[in-house]
């Protein structure tokens, strides 16, 4: 009894000093908080990332304080293992992203390059199911991709801001 009075007692105690959890993200902080995506294929997940990363997003009216452009996606499909029978028994996926943070029309920091690779272990047998597979495992590898580049963008470094606050 005293043990769930102290446990309720120390979870008010933290609620009310403004502590909450936010997330996986081990730097949850953005520089801006309203931003423009322009990621062709990585559009919808860099804009869920975005959301998640702002973990109150607000309603916003007007233009952005800052882009993310996805500069170039490269996806390669590549034979990974092969069995000694000659025949294919694993296949290397691999995703390269550059994308890059701008403000005020002008490059902010460094591109943000993100490696994704993961492997999809192949089966003569199941040719329909691992089509399958391989399309949710490029989903899964966008999500990824954009969670890193949502990460990145946390560490970017301070720009002087050309707006008037009120």
């Amino acid at each position: 009894m005293i043990n769930k009075l102290f446990l309720t007692c120390a979870l008010l105690l933290l609620s009310a000093c403004g502590f909450k959890l936010k997330g996986a993200y081990p730097h949850d902080h953005l520089p801006v908080q309203h931003w423009q995506v322009s990621g062709g294929e990585l559009q919808q997940p860099l804009e869920t990332a975005l959301n998640r990363a702002l973990s109150y997003p607000k309603p916003f009216s007007g233009s952005p304080e800052a882009e993310i452009r996805v500069l170039d996606v490269q996806m390669r499909n590549d034979v990974y293992t092969i069995t000694r029978a000659a025949r294919i028994n694993e296949y290397l996926l691999s995703m390269q992203v550059t994308a890059q943070a701008f403000r005020d029309g002008r490059a902010w920091g460094e591109p943000i390059k993100v490696h994704i690779r993961r492997n999809l272990p192949y089966s003569d047998g199941f040719v329909l199911g691992k089509m399958e597979e391989e399309s949710t495992i490029w989903q899964e590898m966008r999500q990824d991709a954009a969670n890193q580049i949502v990460r990145q963008l946390g560490f970017l470094p301070s720009y002087p801001s050309t707006t008037v606050l009120p």
